[in-house]
């Protein structure tokens, strides 16, 4: 699952990378090319992190 979280989160990630360095920052430098795979890898990390933190272990409630 924490697979799925991943590559889901790299993908929109990628997408979101893309829709800055073509429609609302265009420019002709290269440098920008990088933008699409640094979110893409920041996606990652998030959407593995979100399902980690969602499917952890339930909390232990002691009885008084």
């Amino acid at each position: 699952m924490t697979l799925l979280g991943g590559i889901i989160g790299a993908v929109v990630g990628f997408v979101i990378g893309i829709l800055f360095t073509e429609v609302l920052f265009a420019s002709n430098a290269s440098w920008p090319d990088v933008v699409p795979f640094a979110l893409g890898v920041l996606g990652w990390l998030v959407g593995s992190a979100l399902v980690r933190r969602r499917r952890g272990p339930a909390p232990v409630v002691r009885p008084r």
